[in-house]
């Protein structure tokens, strides 16, 4: 920064110097800088043109004014009296620019004084800019339009000097990045944007045009219309832009004939200064467009025209006797309606102002030549009232300045009209129609008391409270803090409500809506405040139109400009024509939301349309759970299973040492109950709200199930296969029929399952989604549950069931306590009959409680049926036939068995055949028994079936349950016998559950 100050410092000494410019100095113990349009932007080359006396030097007039009151009042910065240095920005930006570089100058040597001193004087002494005073500058006012005041601020920002604005409204200003110093106590356009829009809301105009000047001021502020116009419904129609410099009256015609000949609008808005809105008015006149249009003006001609001011007003020329064709008749504009920032007197300032005299040119460089065109436009009207009555309430034009007029201190003569030396009134401009107040000047007002009140809770801060004067550590003033410090500042303005900057450098929105219409006499045009745009007690902005006293034409409504009626909330826009504002509206799709006003989208699966279309709004998730009808169907079921089984197993355990549940095998038979069990538990599992865990549990244990089921019914129908196989006789015992190895071979068997379905969780996790059986329901379901996947856990099932049926029919000629070839292939004929039933109607379904549900209840089912055929009938026995719970009765042979023959005659004699650790002996009868005699029936049984082969004897049993002989009695042991270990056991023994004798009895 210093490198930079030091830059512009060098190259300020270095420039050529010209005459120094007027200023106003007015001095005082802090001093602040301001930017006035004293004169007009100059012409031809010229940098400045007229004096302007309302826009000009009242608001100078009006800041000194605020400066004695301010040093008047002891209770505000008491001890500090605030001057001012004030210069002429001539409404222009360039020329403002170079005036405030004087600011510039005096910062750096003011900064070159307080923080490092990189100059000095010869004598050593710190150097002053112009003998001092610019050094004391702390804060600049102005400028007024926002061209001017965005150059300034541009510049002052580089030196951390804080601006206030009273009057630049541009948008661009509340950049807080761009101008991080700027201030200003007139609202942003932004806000004038939404003033107007309101009020074509209000009168339900939406179809638009506009004219915007091309500079910042329109141009921003046609950006803001056309980026806020969309929320009002407002569309804007072939907007025109207006080059000032560059057009002529021709293209100001042009500007007219597109929006005549283009579109249909009765409404147009007018986003220009005063000098474009004028000649569009001027254009409007010549071609006679009279009471088609009703006019929106901005700010800019309000605050030009609402005074009537003859410098300000609409250009009137002589032609003749009358005026020229470029203005006939004030009608063009009648009906209108402008927005200007709500305008209040500054109290006191008339009496002031008008107690003013030549003498105070010695404060105000500009007095004099103000007052001199003021009372040189006083004698203008008095020479156009004699020249033309007709003409005593129109405004006159320029005439040449009287060079023969003197200017004194005390005198100066104007006829007619009566005079007090020395004051404004003395050129009274005939009928009372001479000085009138500038409407702004409180803006200018709130400014000055911004930066007092900055400074006056600093010196609390800095000073203590209750001291007076500049003490020690106000002397240098930081931008940075006199910024921290005007950001937060409170006071009340001229109308005695708080004033605060919003946002911390804007002023609040506070607007005034006028409409041109005639005064009561109907013979002038005047504006008349008819409504207001200002924050409620809420802090929101609200318009306010009084429909009373607000008048179009002669009292006629205010026409209609619609090119389409509004399209619903749920419709889009579809165009009919180039014009973009024109439309037909269609509404969205049933599923569909607005994303725009021409644009529909459909909404995602899982969601529909809110009411107004307006946003997509989730589906309420459905899902099956523990109260779903569904649901409780299927647990009803399972809990019935649970109680059966549970009522089995009681059963089992009470008569396990009986010879039909010897025969099932005990050990096995348990281990399927647990299957069984296992299956109708799941259901409660699979109806369960829907979670990963639930998931995973479900994934696992619907293949487990059934994999436990029949892995224990095919190592039942093995291990008996494998004992009964028709074969000769082994000398060796049949291995692996022990409990513990039954136990072990179906636990092998399920670890098959166990392995695929942990693999199957680690590859595929998981996880819950949605499914959307339509396009109005979510259901949160198992990720896979809708597709195939759930499959995987039931293809090693599958092959267990075929196993199963194949070894069940290799045993089928088994004794019948052993023989459950009907009921096991029944149990897999009804489990494929429920499979072939469910599984197509789980495939199919897109109903995800019918999905459920199937799996529940095919597991309930097939436990259904497993008990009720191999538990059932052994239950019967059991419970309802004890008489056939014999080993007589269980060792009973088939009648197609290949295993033993068919029983013999009575009349043959019996043989009896004992097998002892000695060796095999025949007994004549039953009665010739030995009771302690140890018969292995496994060896006795597979013996005995070889010899029938060899010696073609049909064996038989007797009432007893001996084995009976018809024919040549078998060779004795060891004779034409195969030889083999006679001493083994046989594999089939009292404590396997497979039991068929125990000890044989002898008599």
């Amino acid at each position: 920064m210093l490198l930079v100050w030091s830059a512009v410092w060098l190259g300020l000494l270095a420039a050529p110097s010209n005459a120094s410019p007027k200023y106003l100095n007015y001095t005082g113990d802090i001093m602040l800088g301001a930017l006035f349009p004293i004169h007009h932007k100059g012409s031809g080359g010229a940098e400045c043109g007229k004096i302007q006396l309302e826009d000009g030097v009242q608001p100078l007039e009006a800041m000194l004014y605020t400066l004695e009151q301010i040093n008047k009042d002891t209770n505000l910065l008491p001890g500090i009296k605030l001057g001012m240095i004030a210069f002429d920005s001539c409404d222009s930006p360039t020329y403002g620019l170079e005036q405030a570089l004087d600011f510039v100058k005096g910062f750096i040597a003011h900064f070159n004084e307080y923080h490092e001193h990189e100059f000095q004087c010869k004598d050593g002494s710190t150097p002053k800019f112009r003998g001092g005073g610019f050094d004391q500058v702390v804060a600049v006012i102005g400028a007024q339009s926002s061209s001017v005041t965005i150059q300034v601020a541009t510049m002052l920002r580089l030196f951390r000097i804080p601006q206030i604005s009273y009057m630049a409204t541009s948008p661009s200003l509340s950049d807080r990045d761009r101008f991080p110093y700027f201030f200003r106590t007139v609202p942003s356009d932004v806000n004038q944007a939404h003033a107007m829009l309101e009020i074509l809301r209000k009168f339900n105009w939406t179809y638009v045009s506009v004219v915007y000047s091309d500079n910042e001021y329109g141009n921003h502020g046609f950006e803001t219309l056309s980026s806020l116009a969309g929320k009002y419904n407002v569309c804007f129609s072939a907007p025109q832009r207006v080059n000032k410099e560059n057009f002529r009256d021709s293209d100001y015609d042009n500007v007219l004939y597109n929006i005549v000949n283009k579109t249909d609008v009765r409404v147009v808005v007018i986003f220009a200064d005063k000098s474009m809105t004028q000649k569009l008015m001027d254009a409007a006149a010549r071609h006679g467009i009279i009471g088609q249009f009703v006019w929106i003006l901005c700010d800019a001609w309000s605050a030009a025209s609402s005074h009537r001011s003859p410098d300000t007003a609409f250009n009137y020329r002589m032609v003749g006797n009358g005026l020229s064709d470029a203005w006939r008749d004030e009608s063009v504009m009648e009906g209108a309606l402008a927005v200007q920032p709500m305008s209040r007197n500054l109290a006191g300032f008339d009496s002031y102002f008008k107690s003013l005299g030549p003498s105070h040119g010695t404060i105000n460089p500009w007095f004099e030549e103000s007052l001199k065109e003021y009372c040189k436009k006083q004698l203008s009207a008095a020479h156009y009232r004699s020249a033309a009555s007709w003409l005593q309430d129109s405004m006159p034009t320029e005439l040449p300045e009287d060079e023969s007029t003197t200017w004194t201190d005390t005198t100066l003569d104007i006829t007619p009209g009566t005079a007090t030396p020395g004051t404004f009134e003395m050129c009274e401009w005939g009928r009372g129609r001479g000085y009138r107040q500038q409407r702004y000047l409180h803006f200018v007002r709130d400014a000055v008391y911004a930066v007092a009140q900055a400074l006056h809770n600093l010196q609390v801060k800095e000073c203590g409270p209750g001291a007076t004067g500049v003490c020690e550590k106000m002397r240098h003033i930081d931008g940075d803090l006199l910024r921290t410090y005007l950001a937060n500042v409170t006071f009340n303005d001229e109308g005695g409500k708080p004033f605060v900057f919003l946002n911390g450098r804007d002023g609040p929105p506070r607007y005034s809506i006028l409409n041109f219409q005639k005064d009561t006499s109907g013979h002038r045009y005047h504006w008349k405040i008819v409504g207001n745009y200002t924050l409620d007690d809420k802090g929101l902005p609200v318009l306010n139109i009084d429909h009373d006293i607000i008048s179009y034409r002669k009292g006629e409504a205010f026409p209609a400009s619609t090119c389409a009626t509004p399209c619903a909330v749920h419709q889009i826009k579809i165009q009919q024509r180039e014009d973009i504002c024109c439309w037909h509206c269609r509404s969205c799709g049933k599923y569909q939301v607005k994303v725009d006003e021409y644009h529909c989208e459909d909404c995602a699966l899982g969601s529909l349309p809110s009411h107004d279309h307006s946003h997509c709004v989730p589906i309420p998730e459905e899902f099956i759970d523990y109260q779903n009808p569904w649901a409780i169907a299927a647990m009803a079921v399972a809990s019935l299973g649970i109680l059966v089984t549970v009522f089995v197993f009681i059963i089992f355990w009470t008569y396990s040492d009986t010879p039909v549940v010897k025969a099932s095998g005990r050990e096995l038979s348990y281990l399927l109950l647990v299957g069984i069990l296992a299956s109708f538990c799941v259901t409660f599992v699979i109806v369960a709200h829907p979670t990963s865990f639930t998931c995973g549990l479900t994934r696992f244990f619907l293949g487990f199930c059934y994999t436990l089921c029949y892995a224990a019914i095919v190592t039942k129908t093995n291990r008996i296969a494998r004992i009964f196989s028709n074969r000769p006789i082994s000398p060796h015992k049949t291995r692996y029929t022990s409990p513990k190895s039954q136990l072990v071979i179906t636990a092998l068997l399920t670890s098959v399952e166990v392995v695929i379905n942990v693999s199957w969780l680690m590859y595929e996790p998981p996880s819950v989604t949605h499914s959307f059986p339509t396009r109005e329901s979510r259901m949160l379901i198992c990720e896979g549950l809708d597709g195939y996947s759930y499959m995987v856990g039931l293809l090693y099932p599958f092959v267990l069931i075929g196993l199963c049926t194949a070894y069940a029919v290799k045993t089928r000629k088994c004794p019948g306590g052993f023989n459950e070839t009907r009921h096991i292939a029944f149990t897999n004929y009804t489990a494929i009959i429920i499979w072939l039933a469910f599984v197509p109607l789980y495939l199919a379904s897109n109903s995800n409680s019918i999905r459920v549900v199937t799996l529940a209840i095919s597991l309930s089912l097939s436990g259904l049926v497993q008990l009720a055929c191999l538990f059932f009938p052994k239950l019967y026995i059991v419970l309802f036939k004890p008489e056939k719970n014999t080993k007589e009765v269980v060792m009973s042979q088939h009648r197609s068995s290949s295993y033993l023959a068919t029983p013999t005659p009575t009349n043959i004699t019996p043989v009896a055949v004992v097998v002892s650790a000695g060796g095999m002996h025949y007994v004549q009868n039953s009665d010739q028994l030995n009771s302690d005699a140890t018969i292995s029936a496994g060896s006795v049984v597979a013996e005995l079936n070889w010899k029938a082969q060899q010696q073609k004897l049909r064996p038989q049993y007797s009432p007893q349950g001996v084995r009976m002989w018809r024919g040549k009695p078998p060779t004795p042991l060891g004779q034409n016998f195969p030889a083999h270990n006679q001493s083994s056991t046989s594999s089939i023994r009292e404590e396997d559950s497979f039991d068929i004798s125990e000890q044989a009895s002898t008599k």
